[in-house]
């Protein structure tokens, strides 16, 4: 695994509409004998060495009804050290995260994808669950309260040297202090919370999780069990040994600061599902090769979908049905109907429209018929009606598909977006006016006000920089505010953009399938 790897496919959320892109930024920065200017060996600082602080991007990320998950895209200058400490320690840091009895999510170097994934599939969970409740009674389930938000940075050396080590010894000489000033650089000097999205977080995650587990395991000798990422199952023979492991593992986590979520605790008696009713239900569904044979079953399918996100709140339903249907050959004559029915789920439900535009605009692709009145209609009353109160992801993914369609921006809808304070939402929109998609235009006052040297360490350091790149907003005071600071004048002199514009434009972002315990689907690695 190289450090190339891990900040072109492992840096940015893979829940950014396709557009965002650190490749680019990989390859300027990991050159032979290249480093950003800012750039320091960690172990240096006391002489004199130092590393810029920093606050991450934000991305609101919808995960079904209410539900909403904050991401985070750290800053490329402290992105790049911590990537680069990573790496450069594998050797020591690799066998702390090398896996346990418990962990299926323990962190594998992937040649494609992800640069670092969890070593098991979430669809795998039925079949860990079967293992662990074989010739037992009860199962615990828990996980972690807030697990990434609620992870204190100076643990991180307690899991790599021991508390009692690491409290006698607070120099960078030591891989854990490094990691813990590393990640506090690029959140503020925050102690509390770690990154959702970057794959080193996901390695930081399990540092601490194993330690945990290890510590379980000696706790309480020849439990069976397994853990994805923070969420534990283990099995017993009777409840009182059940209960009493809640309080160890409860005990065990207040060590690294973390705490179990009562709210989703639970002591089952088994024998008991092992995934889903509703997933079983939808994967089970056929669909005739005849026109009015798949009329008739898409409906059906579709109407037994809505019945069950109903039945479900909370649940990924309506991402599942949607996945579930990506690859259907859907003849013509059903055609505009199947549109229908795919924008039915994602108004209602915005956390489905990553996968339903996917398969809209994969199929357009093709050389289906694009059903612009019923895109446009959808797309701007989400960009409308989200803009206000923050969901980036609707918004970013609406404007994404406007690009990619050809679809206008209404005024309405241009008038709400430009409230919007975020950076992932105001390159698209800008694309989108500098596309002619915007006829009313857009008034970027609040996006233009980001313009500055100082912004560029800030939460709109991609627009910052991005938007000066390409030449889209102009600086707030006289001169260049990117030529100003050495960091990012390198990226600019070298050619870095983390927005291609080639990529927005009719290209189908392949979208991760929902996150569901099922056997049908390849899953990915949640976060909560």
């Amino acid at each position: 695994m190289t450090l190339v790897d891990l900040l072109s496919r492992g840096y940015f959320p893979k829940e950014l509409p396709n557009p965002f892109t650190s490749t680019l930024f990989a390859q300027a920065v990991t050159g032979v004998g290249i480093n950003l200017p800012g750039q320091f060996a960690v172990r240096r600082r006391r002489n004199g060495g130092g590393l810029p602080i920093s606050n991450p991007a934000r991305y609101s990320l919808a995960r079904g009804g209410l539900l909403r998950r904050a991401l985070s895209v750290p800053n490329p200058v402290n992105q790049h050290a911590l990537s680069a400490e990573m790496v450069t320690e594998w050797a020591d840091l690799g066998p702390l995260v090398a896996g346990t009895a418990f962990s299926a999510t323990s962190p594998v170097w992937m040649p494609s994808g992800r640069a670092i994934q969890g070593r098991r599939h979430q669809r795998l969970r039925p079949v860990l669950s079967a293992v662990t409740r074989r010739n037992n009674r009860y199962v615990l389930k828990t996980d972690i309260s807030r697990f990434y938000h609620s992870i204190y940075a100076h643990s991180i050396p307690w899991a790599v040297h021991t508390k009692a080590f690491a409290k006698q010894n607070r120099g960078l000489t030591h891989l854990g202090n490094r990691l813990d000033a590393l990640v506090r650089a690029g959140q503020d000097q925050q102690t509390v919370g770690i990154p959702i999205g970057p794959d080193t977080s996901l390695v930081i995650a399990e540092l601490l999780m194993q330690a945990c587990d290890r510590e379980l395991r000696i706790r309480i000798p020849g439990v069976r069990g397994h853990r994805f990422i923070d969420d534990y199952e283990l099995g017993f023979r009777d409840r009182t040994d059940a209960e009493n492991a809640y309080h160890t593992l409860e005990s065990i986590l207040a060590q690294f600061e973390l705490a179990l979520n009562p709210l989703k605790t639970s002591i089952v008696e088994l024998p008991a599902a092992l995934e889903s009713t509703w997933t079983s239900k939808l994967s089970r569904h056929e669909f005739r090769a005849t026109a009015q044979g798949q009329r008739v079953d898409l409906i059906d399918y579709f109407n037994v979908a809505y019945d069950l996100y109903r039945s479900n709140p909370g649940a990924s339903v309506l991402q599942y049905a949607v996945g579930r249907v990506r690859y259907l050959d859907i003849l013509p004559p059903n055609w505009r109907l199947f549109c229908t029915l795919l924008l039915d789920c994602a108004v209602p439900e915005p956390a489905a429209l990553p996968y339903v535009l996917e398969i809209i605009i994969n199929k357009v692709n093709q050389g289906a018929v694009c059903p612009t009145v019923e895109m446009g209609n959808a797309l701007n009353t989400i960009v409308e009606e989200h803009s206000a109160i923050g969901h980036t992801s609707e918004v970013a993914w609406s404007l994404w598909a406007c690009l990619a369609l050809g679809i206008g921006v209404e005024s309405n809808a241009a008038a709400a977006v430009v409230t919007c304070d975020n950076p992932f939402v105001a390159l698209l929109a800008l694309h989108a006016d500098q596309a002619g998609l915007v006829p009313a235009g857009l008034d970027t006052t609040l996006w233009g006000s980001h313009m500055t040297q100082d912004a560029l360490y800030g939460e709109h350091w991609i627009l910052a920089y991005e938007a000066n790149v390409k030449g889209w907003l102009p600086s707030v005071d006289p001169g260049d505010h990117v030529a100003a600071d050495a960091n990012f004048a390198f990226l600019k002199t070298a050619g870095v953009s983390f927005y291609d514009v080639n990529a927005a434009v009719g290209i189908a972002q392949q979208v991760p399938l929902p996150n569901v315990p099922s056997l049908t689907l390849t899953g990915v690695v949640d976060y909560d």
